[in-house]
């Protein structure tokens, strides 16, 4: 096993989707791509001929490299055609470059081994096998959705697929602040744009009876799952249970597919005890967390953020 340090600009963008693409663990935020618009730098280990790889995304300061997991990306590490052993796993880390004094990374659900001496903690997503039928998958949901998808019917909202990206980009506009719409609007057109013009992404979203967003989700396929990769509603109660009208929609029409729903946004509304209502499991990642600067850097490093 030959494992590579190699720089972006130095890596086959054609082999590097190829192998996520066929990965068993293959995700859309891997692909080179996605990459090249959710971080400013990153590089690559890469074993063999891209058997299997390891995106490395950094920042840099004037006296460090630190390796992070960007917005929109909330599964990295190791992606290959083989499960990964707890011996590729620590190989691949041991390869990390020196240079990066800070490590922050969520590794994906499938890189589960013990990661030697490096401290770890979790990230959880919740997941949603979709093969049973929509009657069945229905019975599952907690009375909180069975409310609130007859209240968010009372007040006569209704659903619309297909939602434009144009439209979407104005809600975000108009009711995110500045500084979370500057950051969040950009990369996700970009994302959003380039798979919804081959028909693997779409925008859902309830209006109010004045033909109003009151909320909105965005869903992307990629290597047999769907992934809810980012949604934003109004702050207010029946805005709310708009939401639980987008979810079961998409189960009724995705219902008895080989297919997985993986809902990997939160906020204060999207989280884990909505995902729990509809029936969902929760699958954990793990994050790597280490710090190699010298004790007088991490001090005043820890003053200036405190």
């Amino acid at each position: 096993m030959a494992i590579r340090y190699i720089k972006q600009k130095d890596l086959n963008y054609s082999l590097w989707d190829r192998c996520i693409n066929n990965s068993f663990n293959g995700v859309i935020y891997a692909y080179a791509w996605y990459l090249d618009i959710v971080a400013v730098h990153w590089d690559a280990l890469v074993e063999d001929d891209y058997r299997t790889v390891m995106p490395l995304v950094y920042r840099k300061t004037i006296v460090y490299k630190e390796l992070y997991t960007p917005m929109f990306t909330k599964q990295l590490g190791i992606f290959s055609s083989k499960p990964v052993d707890q011996k590729k796993m620590e190989k691949f880390l041991e390869h990390i470059p020196p240079e990066f004094k800070k490590l922050n990374l969520c590794l994906n659900r499938h890189n589960t081994q013990t990661i030697g001496n490096h401290f770890t903690r979790s990230r959880t997503v919740y997941e949603l096998d979709l093969i049973v039928p929509y009657e069945k998958k229905s019975k599952s949901y907690s009375p909180v959705v069975r409310s609130s998808i007859s209240l968010a019917t009372e007040k006569k909202y209704f659903l619309q697929k297909g939602v434009s990206l144009y439209d979407f980009e104005n809600y975000l506009y108009t009711h995110l602040k500045d500084a979370v719409a500057a950051q969040v609007v950009k990369p996700l057109r970009q994302i959003l744009s380039r798979l919804m013009s081959v028909g693997r992404a779409e925008i859902v979203g309830v209006y109010d009876e004045k033909n109003t967003l009151v909320s909105g989700a965005c869903f992307v396929r990629s290597n047999q799952n769907v992934i809810l990769l980012y949604a934003y509603n109004l702050p207010d109660s029946d805005s709310q249970r708009a939401n639980y009208l987008i979810i079961d929609s998409f189960l009724k029409n995705y219902s008895a597919r080989n297919v997985t729903l993986s809902m990997e946004h939160f906020d204060e509304h999207w989280n884990h005890k909505f995902y729990n209502d509809f029936g969902s499991l929760p699958s954990t990642c793990a994050w790597i967390s280490e710090n190699k600067l010298p004790l007088l850097i991490r001090w005043m490093s820890f003053k200036k953020n405190n």
